[in-house]
């Protein structure tokens, strides 16, 4: 016959709510606010840093409807999706276009990378 106990397992904080923030906290929370570095050792980018025509082509790069975008230009995939009837949006043609063809927007968010 198996005899029951009573395990007691003791209840611990999780929670510093009321306490006041030590140093190595507020020092992280510090840090955290500072820009990162990329893979590169280049500065990170965030969408405070650009404008909307560049959000509008780095959604466009992050969208997988409009299928793979490596090995290719902007221009490329969108003439591509276009072909294959997906309705890829005419405002990132226009844009590629008004920059240039040969400029650094007709280059997905990929390129170099991988």
């Amino acid at each position: 016959m198996m005899s029951q106990q009573k395990i007691n397992f003791r209840e611990q904080k999780t929670s510093n709510v009321g306490k006041p923030a030590t140093r190595s906290a507020s020092r992280k929370a510090a840090e955290a606010l500072q820009p990162s570095q990329g893979v590169s050792g280049e500065e990170a980018v965030t969408n405070f840093d650009i404008d909307a025509e560049e959000r509008l082509l780095r959604a466009f790069d992050l969208a997988t409807k409009y299928g793979p975008c490596a090995g290719m230009t902007r221009l490329e995939r969108w003439e591509r999706a276009e072909k294959f009837g997906l309705s890829p949006p005419a405002e990132v043609r226009e844009v590629v276009l008004r920059r240039g063809p040969g400029s650094t927007s007709n280059q997905p968010v990929w390129a170099g990378r991988i």
